[in-house]
């Protein structure tokens, strides 16, 4: 069977392709960071049952990553492109999936988005890494378009693949039960509005849920325990606690714009259009209902579900707030709403698109150039994302090594005093590298018995003037690695 591709499908493959090998050779030489060393060290080489049931319930342990990080370092060995290989492969699940939930549309405006979703800079870098977050957004995807397109051909794999998609996501990162959650309670709003609006039939709820019935049941069996301990023993800091404005949508805009910074004026400028736009696919939802027209209601069907989504993602935000006393998700735990948003401002352009295909192409191919600009500006191979002062770590272990090999040979055992936010990744290092000499770091800070010390600049402070040697600095996070003079301060 020949495959054949149209022109604008080869832009998507080569737009696509590009993007994957930038995150291939960033996630190959960039250096290990905190979250992923802690995950590797304390939930990686657990037993299977003891991952799957959460028995550790740090959210740090990100379920799925965890055992996937288990089997990659099994099957590739320790590196990070072997443990990061899961969040790449994801991405390449993201993209298709991006592909085919606009493949129907005006083919300017899917490339569009297509580039919009996948150019950008926090996104991306979270598919270089070995955590949760980028597993989750290529099953998020993956589980929207099978849920979208389960609508348009009734076809009940499409409900078992929406349905084990989800369960992944959530494995992947809790904050996916929400989106889970609200589109269970799309499907029987829309199946209600196909049977008793469109259709004119009556709405039978034993046929509407039987679908689900089977695929619930295992799910809810393989996530009763995990999430039972995250809802009982952990706690949900998101960080976020000004208000859904103030934070998640704040943050939400902040991600829209590459994460430039904009004054508080423009900040509420901004949080009026995210609205708009949002009330503006529900006006359209109504209008259509309001013409009873089936198939203009199933041509938009993707902007129905989205559009709800969006609304009942941000009320499951607010009364998780008031009922449990959740934070709002910002930063990297608000960043699922980024892949919603677009995806739903996809199925919005692509409406009206359709009253005037022109303005529409070119708008969005503004936006897609615009962000597609910023990506290149802001492409760096060594730093990720909300861990950038871990970019050095991987280096000044190397350098580290050379020295003391240097001078020492290898024999002497050595100690490292350290801030504590590198604790992990220099004992991730000495462990996959097998540095025996070097004896495990701890969060203590730095003491008279360290033979090295890394830390920030700023903390030199805590040292006798002449009481150590630089051996490298790193002035782009100002950072410093030292051998102590033994002549050091007590913190």
């Amino acid at each position: 069977m020949c495959l054949k591709l149209s022109k604008t499908d080869l832009l998507f493959l080569a737009s696509g392709l590009l993007v994957f090998l930038y995150i291939f050779v960033k996630a190959s030489i960039s250096s290990f960071t905190t979250d992923e060393s802690f995950s590797y060290l304390h939930y990686a080489h657990t037993s299977f049952m003891d991952i799957i049931s959460f028995s550790d319930w740090y959210t740090n342990n990100h379920i799925l990553n965890s055992l996937l990080m288990k089997y990659a370092e099994v099957l590739f060995g320790s590196s990070e492109i072997s443990l990061r290989l899961p969040n790449l492969l994801l991405f390449a699940v993201y993209m298709v999936y991006g592909f085919l939930l606009f493949k129907n549309s005006d083919r300017l405006v899917a490339w569009a988005v297509f580039i919009l979703l996948c150019t950008n800079p926090g996104m991306v870098d979270l598919f270089g890494l070995a955590r949760g977050y980028g597993l989750s957004y290529g099953f998020l995807l993956m589980s929207l378009y099978h849920f979208i397109r389960y609508f348009q051909t009734r076809k009940s794999k499409d409900i078992v693949f929406f349905h084990i998609a989800s369960m992944l996501a959530v494995l992947s990162s809790f904050t996916m039960l929400i989106s889970y959650a609200a589109l269970m309670l799309i499907y029987f709003i829309t199946d209600f509005i196909n049977s008793r609006i469109i259709l004119k039939k009556k709405y039978l709820f034993f046929e509407s849920v039987k679908v689900h019935i089977i695929p619930v049941v295992l799910i809810t069996i393989i996530l009763y325990e995990p999430v039972r301990r995250v809802f009982m023993r952990s706690e949900l800091d998101f960080g976020g606690k000004d208000g859904f404005y103030s934070n998640t949508v704040s943050d939400l805009i902040k991600n829209l714009l590459h994460g430039v910074e904009i004054s508080p004026a423009w900040m509420i400028v901004a949080q009026i259009v995210i609205t708009v736009l949002v009330l503006a696919g529900s006006v359209i939802i109504l209008r259509l209902f309001f013409k009873k027209d089936d198939r203009t209601f199933f041509q938009y069907t993707g902007l129905f579900i989205t559009n709800l989504l969006i609304i009942f993602i941000s009320l499951a935000i607010l009364f998780q707030h008031m009922i449990l006393g959740t934070d709002y998700p910002i930063a990297r735990f608000s960043l699922f709403l980024f892949p919603v948003f677009i995806v739903y401002f996809g199925f919005l352009l692509s409406y009206f698109g359709e009253k005037n295909r022109n303005l529409v192409a070119i708008s969005g191919l503004c936006l897609a150039l615009l962000s597609a600009g910023s990506f290149l500006l802001k492409a760096d191979l060594r730093s990720c994302s909300e861990w950038r002062f871990d970019m050095e770590t991987k280096n000044m272990i190397s350098k580290l090594e050379e020295y003391h090999e240097k001078d020492f040979s290898g024999k002497r055992q050595a100690k490292i005093g350290l801030n504590w936010l590198f604790e992990p990744t220099v004992n991730f290092y000495r462990q996959t590298r097998n540095i025996y000499w070097l004896m495990p770091a701890d969060r203590k800070g730095v003491s008279p018995d360290d033979d090295y010390c890394y830390l920030f600049k700023d903390d030199l402070n805590k040292l006798n003037t002449g009481s150590y040697r630089i051996i490298a600095e790193y002035s782009n996070i100002n950072t410093v690695l030292i051998e102590n003079l033994k002549s050091v301060n007590q913190p």
